[in-house]
């Protein structure tokens, strides 16, 4: 082979070769825009002069993403990001390296590490991961998170792609940095994003959009971001029965008929069984039609919106029902309205009154409307009873749980244990006091009390146990001879966060951590529980909560006799 066909052959391989790189570095649209989401995150939470709020950011995120479709490979866009951090102030920096003592489990900066070869953009943005001069437009000083300045973008137009984007990195990088719970979520916050991406690039319709942003929420699993908009509720459920349900280990039994009228045309009766919808058993269809639309951090939770399975998008449904010894398979009516007339109820709950004594020596209190001086009378009154059922099936109006303590506890002492995102290190958090601790801490109930209530209390729960009920439940659970009663609860404790989208939609989330003195974590737990109450259909009444608790505390009587 002569010189010249060698010299051919080598130039042919050298341009196949070159051809053949520049394919590889191509890159698709959606792992353009996650790039540019997450550097732009990055500098929004960790930049000196752009977590001050000196740039309108959310302006420089519309006007740069469309510039995207001209870049092709990842060396170009390497190029282009470095050219956008660049573009704003040198960032002051800086760096706390040292992480002991904090809790890094949402800490998740991998990604950087793709950007090693272009050395001035890895620095840059190596740099800013560790940054703690920032400031703190975006966020708040305090450790509880508040966001105050995220007032929506003017003219949000979610048919423009550019805008449904901003709402995308908007969620999604104040989640990745300061939604301490991150860590628990069912699938990994990061491990999503190119799903999500995909979703809000291809909407053809607001009701695509609305169940984009749907599914975002869901996929926190907490229950305090209950987040379904009108779009979606008007085009998927639009329609609803005349009856009320109560989920009772798969099957769902009607508790109450809200019109007797629309019912009767139906031959729906108090205490049928529904045991199908559409072909479908209770449990399938709890996951694709719940489950897939609400946020929960449990599943006792979410079946807390088991009537919307009755709930369609027609106005009718089939269902097949158990009632005796008979099953019946029909379609029945929904409707977009109806009045709440002639209301009946199955008679699920004997005590009404705030507090009264049960069962010849036991005390009841429930502590929904209770107030703090019906309390103290409550106490005074059950001071020799053989024990009290307190019943926390509910949310508290009038009171705390140092409230119910200062009665319960002999000595002061520690409830709860909270993890807080650091007010200056995003996607870190530590557990510390807060400031009013130097007051009073607010973790720690109780004082020395000799004369403390010391004969058995239980405590009663259930799914509409949440939140500041959930922190009530938890002080009183250390109360030395607690039992406590029930199934899971909500498993959204602390305090809740409400973030402004560009849209103008508000979504919350849960901002700090709950955990029991051991470290034992409430977040979509729930508060620990003693004893179950197992349901069935033929025996699902409130009152089987209170009898399960009679029934421990005279068992507790007869041992001490």
């Amino acid at each position: 082979m002569n010189k010249k066909n060698i010299f051919a052959i080598t130039l042919c391989f050298c341009f196949i070769m070159q051809m053949f790189s520049q394919e590889k570095q191509v890159i698709t649209s959606i792992e353009k825009y996650k790039q540019f989401g997450l550097v732009w995150g990055l500098l929004k939470y960790h930049h000196s002069e752009v977590s001050k709020g000196n740039y309108n950011w959310d302006e420089i995120f519309v006007e740069n993403i469309d510039k995207l479709d001209a870049v092709k490979t990842q060396t170009n866009l390497d190029s282009f990001l470095l050219n956008f951090v660049v573009s704003v102030k040198e960032s002051k920096i800086k760096t706390e390296t040292n992480t002991n003592n904090l809790f890094t489990k949402n800490f998740d900066y991998n990604w950087i590490e793709q950007y090693s070869d272009n050395k001035e953009l890895y620095a840059k943005l190596k740099k800013l991961e560790n940054n703690t001069s920032i400031g703190y437009y975006y966020t708040s000083k305090s450790g509880i998170p508040t966001f105050e300045n995220e007032k929506g973008f003017i003219a949000f137009d979610s048919k423009i792609k550019s805008h449904r984007l901003l709402e995308l990195f908007s969620f999604w990088n104040v989640i990745q940095y300061y939604y301490v719970n991150k860590y628990l979520m069912d699938k990994n916050w990061f491990g999503q994003l190119d799903h999500f991406i995909g979703n809000f690039v291809n909407c053809n319709s607001k009701l695509e959009y609305e169940l984009a942003k749907n599914n975002l929420i869901v996929s926190l699993n907490d229950s305090h971001s209950i987040c379904l908009s009108k779009t979606v509720s008007d085009s998927l459920f639009k329609y609803r029965a005349p009856i009320g349900i109560k989920n009772i280990n798969d099957t769902l039994v009607v508790t109450r008929i809200f019109n007797k009228n629309l019912a009767k045309k139906d031959d729906l009766k108090l205490g049928d069984l529904i045991v199908e919808i559409n072909d479908l058993d209770i449990k399938t269809l709890q996951k694709q039609k719940i489950q897939s639309k609400f946020s929960y951090s449990n599943d006792t939770y979410s079946k807390g919106f088991s009537g919307w399975l009755l709930r369609n998008k027609e106005d009718s449904v089939k269902v097949r029902i158990k009632r005796n010894d008979s099953v019946i398979t029909k379609y029945i009516y929904l409707y977009k309205t109806f009045e709440n007339k002639d209301y009946s109820s199955l008679p699920l709950f004997s005590y009404k009154k705030e507090w009264q004594l049960i069962d010849d020596n036991i005390g009841y209190i429930n502590l929904k409307t209770i107030s703090k001086e019906d309390i103290k009378n409550a106490f005074e009154a059950f001071s020799n009873t053989d024990g009290i059922i307190i019943d926390l099936r509910n949310y508290p109006k009038n009171i705390r749980g140092s409230d119910i303590t200062k009665y319960t506890y002999p000595d002061r002492k520690e409830f709860i244990k909270v993890l807080s995102p650091l007010k200056d290190r995003p996607s870190l958090a530590g557990f510390g006091k807060p400031s009013i601790s130097l007051i009073i801490d607010p973790f720690k109930n109780g004082g020395k009390n000799s004369k403390y209530y010391n004969k058995k209390i239980i405590l009663l729960v259930d799914q509409t146990t949440q939140s500041m009920a959930e922190f009530v439940g938890m002080a009183i659970q250390a109360s030395p001879n607690c039992i406590t009663v029930g199934e899971n609860t909500a498993g959204s404790v602390m305090n809740i966060a409400i973030f402004k989208l560009p849209d103008g939609t508000e979504f919350r989330f849960t901002t700090m951590g709950a955990f029991y003195p051991d470290g034992t974590g409430v977040q979509r737990k729930g508060l620990k529980i003693d004893h179950y109450v197992n349901q069935t259909t033929s025996n699902f009444t409130e009152d089987q909560y209170i009898l399960k608790g009679i029934e421990l505390i005279k068992s507790t009587k007869n041992k001490e006799n």
